[in-house]
């Protein structure tokens, strides 16, 4: 265990978080989704060294952390929009599902004028 490694650790993580900064509109929920597991990994891989974390190391943790709340409202909102288009598509099948069943195949349609 080196401190070298956890410094690695830490760019990793510092570089991909602003790169989901920087392009934080564009990235759909695989992205997101991606950068979590990402990001999960190595959290994963920084534990053995957390006894060796120096003062300078735990506030780049804390500045890296401080982006959440802004990639966690990104993250909600995309979710929020997946909900709604649920939500619209379910009442879209339900209009089309009592529109289907009102006519039977076997019926006839006789217009008479008048």
């Amino acid at each position: 265990m080196t401190a070298d490694n956890m410094q690695a650790l830490l760019d990793e993580l510092q570089h991909m978080t602003e790169a989901v900064l920087s392009n934080l509109l564009n990235l759909g929920e695989e992205e997101f989704e991606q950068f979590a597991d990402q990001r999960q990994r190595i959290v994963e891989k920084m534990q053995p060294y957390q006894p060796l974390l120096t003062e300078n190391d735990k506030q780049k943790i804390r500045d890296i952390l401080s982006h959440d709340f802004v990639i966690l409202q990104r993250m909600h909102v995309l979710k929020d929009e997946a909900g709604h288009w649920m939500e619209k598509r379910g009442a879209i099948r339900i209009q089309q599902h009592a529109y289907q069943q009102a006519y039977s195949v076997d019926s006839l349609f006789i217009d008479h004028r008048k």
